[in-house]
């Protein structure tokens, strides 16, 4: 009788676990083939995309990447295709995976909620995404506002947008006009601002929006390698700002020469807003400006240029600045 009840409790902890047992993972590999039967697309399709959150939750306290290495032997997708994707999540966020058909935006999400695998299976084509009727009921899904990165992502692959900014919006999680924003400034920042040997860049981002997400993938310029010093500003200090349409400054500095040289940039929204009707959906006016990311001077401006020392780099990048008051671009009172 005791081995029988120290066989039963095994049994149900084993179960319990669930996620490092093959129970579950027998059912996720159901839904995914049923997902690619519903979709009508076969293992290796090159019209198909896998885009989920794995590599960075969690599921009771284990890693997901089992489940990645499975929907990647069943789709056939690898990074290395170009045609499996991901987006950052907390770790305490619900796993997502979707299976996405890329000639008309039909698509099944497989998710995970309180030990049950749940699906939804829907169409955020374009045509879908540009409604705003679409957007006020995405709560009745189960990926709920993960909808809004999902559609973000895979339209933008599906129309061959470039893989860096597929991966800034990785970091970022979606694609909204703010990271495109800063996609369109590192790339004007590269083509303007051409390192020379012993430099390196610093990114002054100020005032602070989604772009800076894209300057460390594209520029690989992030705060903890001090490329990246993220200042805000309150209304008043950027109503103060003596240029139009203030974006932030690069600086281009020799720390072994101790001099640079930096700029002060502008950032205009409202090219990239005629792009679109008004009222369009974000996830929509992401779309159209799709064509235009190889002309970052349409949108970015330099509005100022000046030269550095140790003393004005210091006196820009350190706590308790205002940057544009250090070099001189805030209204006289």
């Amino acid at each position: 009788m005791q081995r029988l009840t120290r066989l039963f409790f095994t049994l149900v902890l084993l179960l319990s676990v669930g996620f490092s047992g093959q129970v579950f993972a027998d059912t996720f590999e159901e839904n995914v083939s049923q997902a690619l039967q519903n979709l009508n697309l076969s293992k290796g399709d090159v019209g198909l995309l896998v885009l989920t959150n794995a590599p960075y939750i969690k599921v009771d306290g284990a890693n997901a990447l089992p489940w990645l290495n499975q929907a990647q032997e069943k789709t056939g997708c690898t990074v290395g295709k170009g045609n499996l994707l991901f987006f950052q999540r907390a770790q305490s966020h619900p796993f997502r995976l979707m299976l996405f058909r890329k000639t008309d935006g039909q698509a099944v999400i497989i998710s995970r909620e309180k030990s049950n695998w749940v699906t939804d299976t829907v169409n955020i084509g374009p045509d879908t995404i540009s409604k705003a009727a679409f957007w006020e009921k995405i709560d009745t899904y189960h990926a709920g506002r993960d909808m809004f990165t999902l559609a973000s992502l895979a339209n933008v692959w599906a129309k061959g947008g470039p893989y860096d900014f597929l991966k800034s919006a990785e970091l970022h999680n979606h694609i909204c006009p703010g990271l495109t924003s800063g996609y369109l400034m590192a790339h004007y920042i590269l083509d303007h601002f051409p390192l020379k040997d012993g430099e390196r860049y610093t990114v002054v981002a100020c005032p602070v929006w989604c772009k800076e997400d894209a300057f460390q993938v594209v520029m690989d310029c992030t705060p903890g390698k001090k490329g990246l010093v993220v200042k805000p500003l309150s209304d008043d200090q950027k109503k103060q700002i003596s240029v139009a349409n203030p974006a932030g400054m690069v600086l281009v500095w020799d720390a072994e020469q101790k001099r640079g040289r930096g700029a002060a940039l502008s950032f205009s929204f409202d090219p990239l807003r005629a792009l679109s009707a008004k009222d369009t959906p974000k996830a929509a006016m992401v779309l159209a400006a799709l064509d235009h990311l190889d002309q970052p001077d349409r949108f970015v401006s330099t509005s100022a240029e000046f030269n550095l020392d140790e003393k004005r780099y210091n006196a820009i990048t350190r706590a308790g600045s205002n940057p544009w008051a250090v070099v001189g671009l805030m209204k006289t009172q």
